[in-house]
């Protein structure tokens, strides 16, 4: 089964490594890795024109209205939302390395888009208010073995450094969050939520991904083979 990688590429054979923008339709995937830091950097970069970004389909993606020659990046920051969804709708499984929740208030026609917009999630959360910025020491302590993810947290423990914990004060947050692993101080750092009939698994991010990245790739292939093998677990 193949994996759809956004903005941090990591190698293996069965990864597709694209950027937000570039990337094919998410919903094609059962499995997506988003590195939610450069979610921003590719829509900053269309938006100021400091880089060109194009669509799956070649076409120059810009901040302003669609034409026959310009994809609109309002229309695909809506195609994204809408593609995870899908994704989720069909029991997919998004793990995305956390960052706090920004805005970006120059994507034009947009009306105050932020950083996890594309993002679903489930009722009563918000990532505005219920993604808490922290900046911790490196490392993360495993909370619950038989989480398919508890090789990132075990594996790289090391190599990761929290940029958010979750509120656990959110509404319900219990019928729809399972923490796998916290912060020396007790902070959710590592999230499973569930949305739909599918996941987003919410991770710290390593700190030197461009050194780790052969490791970040085997790890992270692992976990998603452990969660096909634990099967349906609703």
């Amino acid at each position: 089964m193949r994996t759809l990688v956004i903005g941090i590429p990591l190698p293996r054979v069965s990864f597709d490594n694209y950027s937000f923008v570039s990337a094919p339709a998410f919903s094609d995937y059962a499995r997506l890795i988003v590195d939610a830091a450069a979610v921003s950097r590719a829509v900053e970069e269309v938006v100021s024109g400091e880089a060109e970004h194009r669509n799956f389909a070649g076409h120059p993606v810009t901040n302003g209205p669609s034409t026959a020659h310009a994809f609109s990046l309002q229309q695909l920051l809506e195609m994204r939302r809408r593609e995870s969804e899908w994704l989720l709708a069909r029991g997919g499984v998004i793990a995305c390395l956390a960052h706090p929740d920004v805005a970006h208030p120059d994507v034009a026609e947009s009306y105050g888009w932020r950083r996890y917009a594309w993002l679903p999630a489930p009722p009563g959360f918000r990532y505005q208010e219920h993604l808490l910025p922290g900046f911790g020491n490196p490392g993360a302590e495993l909370t619950d073995q038989d989480h398919p993810f508890a090789p990132y947290i075990t594996e790289l423990s090391s190599r990761l450094a929290y940029r958010t914990t979750l509120d656990e004060a959110a509404p319900n947050f219990s019928d729809y969050a399972r923490v796998f692993a916290r912060s020396r101080g007790g902070g959710a750092v590592a999230v499973e939520l569930t949305v739909d009939r599918g996941r987003i698994v919410l991770l710290p991010p390593p700190l030197n991904p461009e050194s780790d990245r052969a490791l970040i790739a085997q790890t992270l292939h692992g976990c998603f083979e452990r969660w096909s093998i634990a099967g349906d677990r609703d």
